[in-house]
């Protein structure tokens, strides 16, 4: 097929598709008689077979013939939800998931994007709030469509804020000798900087260098003690 594009595994297009295929499946109906039923377009699943990325608003026509929740309103919940269990700006978020700040007040406005960006926004969320804020993210959301209702899977690059330890985490390996490690406030302490700046440079990639145990951050006291004096911040090293 010319100009056409793989559809990347795991990613909401992805699932989209199945979930299309596997209801026409069920109740033996064409795809083409879906698309013409939900939008008048007979090719729309073959153009999701060939890579298209559709927009909520899409989604949610196809979903309601499906008899699903639709999913616009479930992903504005979610990203409304996850900004206030975690206290990240909107425009934080919007300039780290999508490159855009005014992603979160378009999206307030009606503004439907496309399934890809989805994808990009649910994974950076995934990769900033601990397991329990996510737990209370979703608690805190609407009915979601089944194909949104699998936990986002996080960006490869760690993007986590502070998250303290809990059960069944790994901690940092402890080795007689070796450099020692500190948490998010420690970490702020000694280089003269407030939690909350740590964890903004984590999400925008700036900062000193961190480490991800598990679901622990933490901070090798010999790089953050470089970085701190390279900034000037020596005199705040003292613990």
């Amino acid at each position: 097929m010319n100009g056409s594009k793989t559809v990347p595994a795991g990613s909401l297009d992805s699932r989209f598709l199945r979930a299309v295929e596997a209801w026409c499946a069920r109740r033996g109906m064409s795809a083409g008689t879906l698309g013409a039923a939900a939008l008048g377009d007979r090719d729309f699943v073959p153009s999701l077979r060939r890579g298209r990325s559709p927009r909520l608003r899409t989604v949610d026509s196809v979903l309601a013939v499906m008899g699903e929740p639709p999913a616009g309103p479930a992903f504005l919940g979610e990203v409304e939800a996850f900004l206030a269990v975690t206290g990240i700006k909107r425009s934080l978020l919007g300039r780290g998931a999508a490159g855009n700040p005014s992603f979160v007040a378009q999206l307030r406005k009606g503004v439907s994007p496309t399934l890809t960006t989805v994808t990009a926004v649910r994974a950076w969320m995934a990769s900033c709030a601990s397991a329990g804020e996510w737990r209370e993210i979703r608690a805190r959301t609407g009915a979601l469509p089944r194909f949104l209702t699998a936990a986002p899977q996080p960006c490869r690059r760690p993007l986590a804020r502070s998250e303290s330890d809990g059960p069944g985490e790994r901690r940092p390996p402890r080795r007689r000798g070796g450099p020692g490690y500190v948490n998010t406030p420690e970490a702020a302490k000694r280089a003269g900087l407030s939690p909350r700046t740590l964890d903004t440079y984590r999400c925008i990639g700036a900062g000193p260098a961190f480490h991800r145990f598990g679901g622990c951050v933490r901070y090798r006291e010999d790089e953050l003690e470089a970085w701190a004096a390279g900034r000037g911040r020596g005199a705040a090293w003292r613990a």
